[in-house]
């Protein structure tokens, strides 16, 4: 019931691209997560494809439980590294796995963070806001079935709510 309330809260507040003033996520969102994705995979593994191809990633962190997106990455990617710091990318669908604070060491000003079930559960929600206040934070993307980190040192801090 919780996670119906809240998507009905969702789609009253999150816009298109129209409603995104920053030409950066307005290139990502019209030109990477609006193209049409693969319907083997889900909503969030769609959103990291679609993410690797528009910005080119090559080195990849992946959180997760099993060794099945590696798999299905590397039937789609061919030369994708996962195991060199810092990440241009890192993925995560462990809920269980606290995000309050990501080191460092693991990103530079181009990586960006993907972490599915950000509005799974309330204790999710809770730790998706303490991410986004972290100074080293500076646009989250609220898609819903996933959040998007972006740590941009010359983006202003903002945050958005899309619809995809």
């Amino acid at each position: 019931m919780y996670r119906f309330i809240y998507y009905i809260k969702f789609l009253l507040s999150a816009t298109n691209q129209h409603g995104v003033h920053s030409p950066f996520i307005y290139g990502f969102v019209t030109k990477g997560l609006y193209r049409k994705g693969n319907k083997d995979l889900s909503v969030t593994e769609n959103v990291l494809v679609k993410s690797i191809s528009y910005f080119s990633h090559k080195n990849i962190g992946l959180v997760t439980d099993s060794n099945e997106l590696k798999i299905k990455l590397n039937t789609i990617f061919e030369e994708l590294d996962y195991g060199s710091f810092p990440f241009d990318i890192i993925y995560a669908n462990v809920l269980g796995k606290p995000f309050k604070t990501i080191g460092k060491q693991y990103i530079h000003n181009e990586s960006m963070l993907i972490i599915e079930g950000v509005h799974a559960t309330k204790k999710s929600r809770t730790m998706w806001n303490a991410l986004k206040e972290q100074a080293h934070v500076r646009v989250t993307l609220d898609l819903y079935h996933c959040g998007i980190v972006f740590f941009r040192k010359e983006q202003a801090k903002e945050h958005f709510k899309i619809r995809i």
